[in-house]
């Protein structure tokens, strides 16, 4: 296993919300794991702001609780691309960083949800990569680029094809993108800086982004660590 490059993933909860193209990410997978060893972090999507709103309806405001109810929809949706992919991967979603570390030992794919509450599974993502020395993180978010402003909303909106982390956090302080679309937190970007990470981010609709991106090109924008 440890001759095989080690690719780590994001793959945002929006793709376990649409069955097609959550298999076309397993067929990527399985195309990845012929040449890579994958530790792939998986948002909870769909699923983590059901439950979420269930337990706010019944009454339970603690931020502690609703976070931990989508740690455990992101780790669901990961046992959906373990059990899909059960050839390769290791049969749990680790829990602790130390698991992720055994594990990528004896499994050529390791699937994960979140960790602990207050933490967003993009920052997951970047302290998985520490740990395991990456330089590069691949992250199939929703958007797939960097905009000025929300896409979605404003027609005039421009994408960003490289930014630099620091100018992101500006971004996200000045509040131009929080609430706007979901994409990176300032933690996450803090834990790229001070490693050194690149983040190349990927269209989730587009599993197929991630062949042109380990061939040099940038199918997205790419956030480098300065």
């Amino acid at each position: 296993m440890s001759d095989q490059e080690l690719l780590v993933i994001k793959l945002t909860g929006k793709a376990f919300d649409n069955p097609e193209v959550l298999s076309k990410h397993i067929n990527v997978l399985k195309n990845l794991l012929e040449k890579y060893r994958i530790v792939l972090v998986a948002g909870g999507g769909g699923n983590a702001r059901k439950y979420i709103e269930l337990a706010s309806r019944i009454g339970v405001n603690s931020n502690y609780w609703l976070d931990l109810i989508g740690i455990w929809a992101s780790r669901v949706n990961g046992l959906v691309l373990i059990s899909a992919l059960s050839n390769y991967a290791y049969p749990f979603t680790p829990v602790t960083i130390e698991e992720v570390l055994r594990a990528v030992k004896y499994s050529r794919l390791v699937v994960m949800g979140g960790l602990i509450p207050g933490q967003s599974t993009a920052s997951t993502l970047l302290e998985v990569a520490e740990a395991l020395s990456a330089r590069r993180v691949y992250y199939y978010s929703a958007v797939g680029r960097v905009y000025d402003k929300d896409p979605a909303k404003y027609s005039d909106a421009k994408p960003f094809s490289i930014i630099k982390a620091s100018e992101l956090k500006t971004l996200l302080v000045q509040k131009i993108l929080p609430g706007e679309y979901a994409l990176i937190d300032e933690k996450a970007l803090d834990l790229a800086i001070r490693s050194r990470i690149k983040i190349q981010l990927l269209d989730y609709r587009e599993p197929s982004q991630i062949y042109s991106a380990l061939r040099g090109e940038n199918p997205g924008t790419l956030i480098v660590p300065e």
